[in-house]
């Protein structure tokens, strides 16, 4: 019986893992690859791998983002009309082992160069032209100035899916990894940067922490901003809320700014839900643009704290806060009907997308997930396990992202955040932001690797 579980063993290994890891790998013979390229006079792309041949038809870069839609390129053999920038960045985000292109351009060996993968091409061209030959390829000027693989692709997927959001990804938590996916936005705030974050109720240590975010601030030369609570505790006066952002250490990475400790100001919202005006920290009128940095975890109130909360309760006075969870009516603070309380949130973050212009981005931080929020002082522990960095220009789709990857997680910890997450509908906050334009539900996630 042994000896036959043995070969039984030999034979599992040799087809499932052997064979198909040589199949990957041989070497096609001189007359299949010449196969193969007789197929480009019928197909516009051709990709061999683990000993099999899919043919695409779909002209320009669209057959790339159909099959990095289901797969990666790790182990094939790619067969391309032409190969320019933007299909380049693409079989390197997807590990192809060698390209062939019927003409490629100069740039594009260049990225295939930089990053090992071997091609061949009949034709080399300086650049790829436009159809009419009158100008560059528009995707090649779309990704002209691309720094990466992920954020090419980035790009391309959205000029063509412009119905999507593009959300990036990394799982690993690292001060370093944070830098890198806000560069992967390719996002430039400029002038006057406002870091919004979460400073954390004294007594809370789940928040993120200055030394986490310490190298981002400095790379955008940012400061740290927040706004007084409407609710006793540490952090309800601009004194007290000062003290409590020293002893976290806030104020020992860079310059930090209550954004309402002189006052507060209006900004209209004209087709709001529940609302019709926000009031927000008075200096938010002294920065040109911001980036939220939201700590993504359960909240007791709106069921989960993400880059929408931040950007609607977090950018909101003290009086504006009230105001917000009684929709409207702030001596209904804890009393507000729950939808009504999510949709003053969604109007109040459609009121801060509007003034800022564009001039705001939003990474989520899936760390240390209790079920509570950070403005409470005796947390419950997280119990589902840290998930990654999520960042996106759209906060509808990073929320949801997030939502999704917590539902998605195999970790049975999961159960009491999703447990919180509905029972307080923490949902309908995304999708009355969605339905306000403050951006779609509908997202494409793209790990930065």
């Amino acid at each position: 019986m042994k000896n036959f579980l043995k070969f039984l063993f030999s034979v599992v290994v040799l087809f499932v893992i052997i064979l198909p890891a040589f199949a990957a790998h041989q070497k096609l013979s001189k007359e299949d690859k010449a196969m193969i390229i007789n197929k480009l006079n019928t197909s516009s792309l051709v990709v061999y791998k683990d000993g099999n041949t899919q043919e695409f038809v779909q002209s320009g870069i669209e057959p790339l983002l159909i099959y990095l839609d289901d797969s990666d390129f790790k182990g094939a053999r790619v067969f391309d009309r032409i190969v320019g920038r933007a299909a380049a960045y693409l079989y390197v985000y997807g590990n192809a082992d060698y390209v062939y292109a019927d003409t490629i351009s100069k740039p594009a060996i260049e990225i295939l160069k930089k990053n090992k993968i071997k091609y061949e091409a009949k034709n080399i061209v300086e650049e790829i032209q436009n159809k009419d030959k009158t100008d560059m390829c528009p995707f090649e000027k779309l990704t002209q100035n691309a720094e990466s693989p992920a954020q090419a692709y980035g790009l391309i997927y959205k000029k063509m899916h412009p119905d999507t959001a593009v959300v990036y990804f990394t799982p690993a938590i690292t001060s370093d990894n944070l830098v890198r996916i806000y560069k992967t936005l390719g996002k430039n705030l400029s002038g006057n940067v406002a870091v919004k974050v979460h400073s954390g109720e004294p007594g809370g240590h789940n928040f993120l922490q200055p030394e986490f975010m310490k190298e981002l601030v400095h790379y955008l030369n940012g400061t740290i901003v927040e706004c007084n609570t409407a609710y006793e505790g540490r952090r309800n006066t601009t004194e007290e809320h000062k003290k409590a952002i020293a002893e976290h250490g806030f104020d020992k990475i860079a310059k930090v700014d209550i954004m309402d400790s002189e006052g507060q100001m209006e900004l209209p919202v004209p087709d709001g839900k529940q609302i019709k005006v926000n009031y927000v920290g008075s200096h938010l009128k002294n920065y040109d643009s911001m980036l939220v940095l939201s700590h993504f975890k359960g909240h007791q109130m709106g069921g989960f704290g993400g880059a929408l909360k931040n950007m609607s309760i977090g950018i909101a006075s003290s009086y504006g806060k009230a105001y917000i969870h009684g929709a409207g009516k702030p001596e209904n603070i804890w009393t507000c009907e729950q939808d009504k309380f999510l949709e003053s949130m969604a109007d109040a973050d459609k009121s801060v997308m509007d003034y800022m212009k564009g001039n705001i981005t939003f990474i989520n931080v899936m760390s240390r997930m209790s079920i509570d929020c950070d403005c409470n002082n005796n947390p419950a522990e997280p119990e589902i396990a840290d998930i990654g960095i999520l960042a996106s220009d759209d906060p509808v789709a990073l929320d949801q992202a997030c939502v999704d990857l917590v539902y998605n997680s195999k970790d049975p910890g999961k159960a009491s955040l999703i447990k919180r997450m509905e029972q307080m509908h923490g949902i309908h906050i995304v999708e009355a932001a969605a339905d306000l334009g403050v951006g779609v539900r509908k997202y494409k996630l793209i790990d930065i690797k």
